[in-house]
């Protein structure tokens, strides 16, 4: 499917979702974090998409999500990348060494590495947080993590 279908799906489902479940909590004051989000279709959709034209989709993306639909836009967005070396040994770690059971997406380490790339354009052209979730060949420990995380986060409140 092609970045812009795609991508009309997923903001469809954000838009009824904001009307029927948390836009009202939203709209009265509510603090909202998500691990899924416009940022993240644009990251997936962006790797659809020739380099060149990454600007130039998500000038669409967000023009079509945060005003056309009025969906809010985030105060902020944190990237937590992890080194994809590990990120192969954790999924296969998942999986028991049975690669078969790996996701399309998964199986797909071109489809992950422009992704990666996508995510890192995404993070330095759009003003996003980086957490860097991996030291050296391992993560870091949830702990560092999440605390990492939530300083960043409690900095727009």
């Amino acid at each position: 499917v092609n970045a812009y279908a795609a991508s009309s799906f997923y903001a469809v489902d954000r838009y009824a979702g904001y009307k029927s479940d948390w836009g009202r909590f939203y709209e009265e004051g509510g603090i909202l974090i998500a691990d899924r989000y416009t940022t993240s279709n644009a990251v997936h959709q962006c790797s659809k998409v020739p380099p060149e034209q990454w600007y130039t989709f998500l000038q669409w993306l967000f023009d079509y999500e945060y005003h056309l639909l009025g969906l809010p836009a985030p105060d902020k967005a944190i990237y937590l990348q992890v080194d994809p070396a590990v990120s192969q040994r954790l999924m296969t770690a998942r999986y028991h060494g049975d690669e078969t059971r790996k996701d399309v997406h998964e199986k797909d380490t071109e489809y992950l590495a422009r992704s990666r790339r996508a995510a890192e354009y995404c993070a330095a052209h759009l003003g996003w947080d980086t957490v860097h979730c991996t030291a050296g060949e391992k993560m870091r420990s949830i702990e560092d993590i999440q605390g990492e995380v939530r300083t960043l986060a409690l900095a727009v409140i």
